[in-house]
């Protein structure tokens, strides 16, 4: 593809870089009420509170329990069904002896959620992000909060900037995101 072939298309996000914490937190909330696309905050500190909580921990529980759950099955399903031994008088189902063993791969199923879970919610995914490429996402590094919208259409891009403007935002720029 040569440079002759891209076209020039119309800003679809919005970029706005705020001096203080309070202000992107209220600005985000505003953001989000008025429902004008994907938000994201990008700080140069952790915010106080969190935006939005996440479902992470509900996620690691669950493939823990499953972890644990399907080596049980196995093991039970191999001692009792398909190769089951007579040793010391013991049944074939000694439930006791499976417990230790489950519990292993459950907490190791959890971690490995938990690991993956993270890296998918932060973004380790993604190489590159057009947002990458405005002047306010360097101001994030250094000293500032930036609010970042992924408009759905024309009408949202307005409302976004004109919220974004409402709560003393220093710079706004319009990005093709």
């Amino acid at each position: 593809m040569s440079p002759e072939d891209k076209t020039p298309t119309a800003p679809n996000g919005v970029a706005a870089t705020f001096l203080s914490e309070e202000a992107s937190l209220a600005a985000l909330a505003r953001l989000d009420e008025a429902n004008v696309g994907e938000t994201e905050l990008f700080s140069p500190l952790a915010p106080e509170r969190t935006p939005r909580p996440t479902r992470l921990p509900a996620v690691a529980l669950a493939l823990g329990l499953l972890g644990a759950g399907a080596v049980f099955g196995l093991q039970t399903y191999a001692n009792v069904v398909a190769y089951p031994l007579d040793i010391g008088g013991r049944p074939p189902f000694s439930w006791p002896s499976f417990i230790p063993i489950a519990f292993e791969v459950g907490i190791l199923s959890a971690v490995l959620a938990t690991i993956i879970g993270t890296g998918a919610l932060c973004g380790f995914t993604r190489y590159y992000d057009p947002v990458d490429r405005t002047r306010a996402i360097r101001d994030a590094m250094i000293d500032r909060w930036v609010i970042v919208v992924r408009a759905v259409n024309s009408d949202a891009l307005a409302r976004s900037r004109d919220i974004m403007q409402d709560c003393d935002a220093r710079v706004i720029e319009e990005a093709e995101l």
